[in-house]
């Protein structure tokens, strides 16, 4: 594979696994190579969108615009890969079943995944 097909990365509202062809170790950040055996023979496709959310803090921040509380989630994709995201549902818990959506939530209004309770 030469080229990586876009994602939220690059402003698409996406988020691709790719599988290595020696390994089959599933990653979701763009790479070359695989994290585990380094070889370069591997398949991108698009997650499902759901998993189990296995971490969830909240950060209290201060910006110019007054405090604040930043949910932040773990959700273990059900292909396998561990995502980091913004918790857009206050109720989200470890355990719970976790879908992404993407929104335009990060710094200049970038894309970024955002976790809520499946269904």
């Amino acid at each position: 594979m030469t080229e990586r097909p876009p994602d939220w990365t690059t402003g698409e509202p996406l988020l691709n696994v790719t599988t290595c062809a020696r390994c089959g170790n599933h990653w979701y950040l763009p790479s070359v190579h695989c994290p585990v055996c380094s070889s370069a023979d591997h398949d991108v496709a698009p997650a499902g969108g759901g998993g189990l959310c296995v971490a969830v803090t909240r950060v209290h921040v201060r910006g110019d615009d007054g405090a604040g509380v930043l949910g932040l989630g773990l959700v273990e994709l059900d292909e396998g890969p561990v995502v980091m995201g913004v918790v857009h549902d206050e109720g989200l818990a470890p355990g719970d079943r976790a879908r992404i959506e993407f929104r335009h939530d990060g710094p200049e209004g970038a894309l970024v995944p955002s976790f809520g309770r499946e269904g």
